[in-house]
């Protein structure tokens, strides 16, 4: 098949970024396949990858119109997702499971919650949703284990994991700051949208729910501006927005 132009553009400015699209692609097709509705997920496996980075990309899903979160046996920890279904028809979370034998292929799981209604017109948030939140846990593939690559944060210790992830402070730890900014300035690229009005898509829903303080949100988004600054020098930021102006002056 010969590529549009635009095609042929877009994957050699930069073919990982086109590789993170395929992956989402690959999920929103899972996705529309499943039919059933109910309380019980439906997992796909089929998704394995063998690029730059090589893992199993594990997908489960259910399909609900009014989910019960708080009865979820996934999402009935995370109520800031609630808020998401509502306002975009789907909740999703994601996690990477690691050997640090390298005996096994890294995996990332993707779980989704999604309403059949609004379908196929969540597809497109969705979609940018999924370049976010792939691209930050490839990150994490890159951190440790068989794709360790030079460079990148070592995680944090278990204990300072433990300690911070009913906490805002989760969001500063160093292997996290990494992999949420690569995640959101791929998305911030691809949907051609400042990455600061990304970082707000993600932290509202936590500010909303009251899981974080307008105090913590703005330490947060403080620490995720500077280490854009310092690793993204082509990143779009908002240049009207006082609160960015003020923390990019300060460096």
């Amino acid at each position: 098949m010969i590529s549009s132009f635009l095609e042929y553009i877009s994957e050699n400015r930069d073919p990982g970024q086109s590789r993170i699209i395929k992956y989402a692609d690959d999920v929103i097709n899972i996705v529309s396949k499943i039919k059933s509705e109910g309380d019980s997920y439906v997992e796909s496996r089929e998704l394995e990858y063998d690029d730059s980075n090589k893992f199993d990309l594990v997908v489960q899903v259910k399909k609900n119109t009014d989910p019960n979160l708080k009865m979820d046996s996934h999402f009935h920890r995370l109520p800031w997702e609630k808020i998401n279904f509502d306002r975009y028809g789907f909740a999703i979370d994601a996690n990477t499971r690691i050997d640090k034998m390298d005996l096994m292929i890294p995996e990332i799981i993707v779980t989704l919650i999604v309403d059949p209604n609004r379908e196929p017109d969540l597809y497109s948030e969705l979609r940018y949703r999924l370049i976010d939140i792939i691209s930050h846990e490839i990150n994490h593939t890159d951190q440790i284990g068989w794709n360790r690559k030079p460079f990148k944060v070592r995680p944090s210790s278990n204990s300072d994991r433990n300690g911070a992830k009913n906490s805002f402070e989760y969001f500063l730890l160093p292997d996290e700051i990494e992999s949420m900014v690569k995640g959101m300035y791929v998305r911030s690229k691809n949907e051609d949208v400042e990455i600061d009005k990304i970082f707000d898509k993600y932290l509202h829903p936590f500010l909303e729910s009251g899981k974080i303080t307008q105090d913590q949100y703005l330490t947060v988004l403080k620490a995720w501006v500077e280490h854009t600054l310092e690793n993204y020098p082509d990143a779009k930021l908002s240049t009207y927005r006082e609160k960015i102006n003020k923390i990019v002056d300060r460096i």
